[in-house]
């Protein structure tokens, strides 16, 4: 699975494989946009917070500098710079029976050669890098290792197939034109891992409730009140979340031998529109996982953020109306009008106003 999160020049490669496939002569924004969103099942959530759309916005401007694709009109329809709809600029292909010939001999299976065949301008640009993977396709016997190792064996370069940058992602690309997946060149991708900690008796219980935490203070605030210390919640494990990071990491969890029948998983973030998105990205990302917000621990930041004086939420945080009715789903009515009227206000609590001394009042053992 790729990671829900690409980096942009993992978002480039895929729309320039959406171009070059293209048949028409002219594309719109918006089916860059929608083939985009195929790129992973993330993809279209990923898209709406401000993270995804700078980087779709990045990749279309690099589609244009590459002169892959050229603007349609004078100015630019969006703030952003971009416009509503591109020319798609292809090289004349000249159909070349020696150059297919070459192409034939030179893709070992299982790699297939409809790309190549439609696209040869490609295959003679790509043709060192295919005759690499071609030799090693033909070798009997394969070890496994990880996506980098593999790389590195196979260019030199570990962060050929997963690299930030046109060039050190160029591996990947040239995976996908041939049709193969990373299991077909005996590699796989590891999982990031993430820091956490878990009871003592984690293994031995029947029923684990399990805790996703974004920011660092709260994580620590929250071990020593709910795991340390005698409380009215039941820790079992607490994972730190690292803001986004976390929809990457949580893959992690499958070390520890989790239920998914009988595991509770909740999260606890930020209360504004950032955290949420978050939340709403990890539990599309990870939907057998059933994770549910952590409604005290929200219920409680909002009680203390109410009493202070409003913060406006940051100017690059975007508030998503179908991330919030997911989100306040779990809420009862009165709570969850509460929530949406102070985000729709555009303030925000920081999960730091539930601190230790709050978490002891609240969930310790009086």
């Amino acid at each position: 699975m790729i990671d829900t999160c690409p980096n942009t020049g993992e978002l480039y490669n895929w729309l320039e494989i959406a171009v070059s496939t293209f048949k028409g002569r002219f594309i719109l924004l918006e089916q860059l946009h929608e083939r985009a969103k195929e790129l992973n099942s993330g993809m279209p959530a990923y898209l709406q917070s401000p993270p995804g759309m700078a980087a779709f916005q990045q990749a279309v401007r690099q589609l244009v500098a590459e002169q892959i694709l050229a603007p349609v009109g004078k100015k630019p329809a969006t703030p952003q710079g971009l416009h509503l709809k591109y020319r798609v600029i292809k090289s004349p292909v000249i159909f070349d029976a020696g150059c297919a010939a070459d192409i034939i001999r030179s893709i070992a299976p299982p790699a297939v050669l409809d790309y190549y065949l439609k696209n040869p301008q490609d295959f003679k640009r790509d043709q060192p890098i295919i005759d690499i993977i071609s030799n090693f396709l033909r070798q009997p016997q394969r070890s496994l290792l990880t996506v980098n190792e593999r790389a590195y064996q196979l260019f030199g370069d570990e962060k050929f197939f997963k690299g930030a940058g046109k060039n050190r992602s160029r591996g990947e690309t040239v995976l996908r034109r041939l049709g193969l997946v990373y299991a077909d060149i005996g590699c796989r991708e590891t999982v990031e891992p993430f820091f956490s900690f878990q009871s003592k008796v984690f293994h031995a219980l029947a029923n684990r409730d399990i805790y996703i935490i974004e920011n660092k203070d709260t994580f620590w605030s929250f071990k020593e009140q709910t795991m340390d210390k005698p409380a009215r919640i039941k820790a079992d494990l607490i994972i730190y979340g690292e803001g986004k990071k976390i929809i990457s990491s949580f893959r992690f969890v499958e070390e520890y031998a989790v239920n998914l029948q009988r595991d509770r998983f909740y999260y606890f973030g930020d209360l504004d529109p950032e955290g949420i998105n978050i939340y709403c990205l990890l539990s599309a990302e990870y939907p057998q996982y059933d994770i549910q917000p952590f409604v005290a621990g929200y219920q409680a930041v909002l009680e203390i953020g109410l009493n202070k004086a409003p913060v406006k939420t940051p100017k690059e945080q975007r508030l998503i109306k179908e991330n919030v009715e997911q989100f306040l789903h779990t809420f009862s009515p009165p709570w969850a009008a509460k929530i949406k009227e102070h985000l729709e206000q555009g303030f925000y609590i920081p999960q730091e106003a539930l601190s230790a001394e709050e978490m002891r009042e609240r969930f310790g053992v009086k």
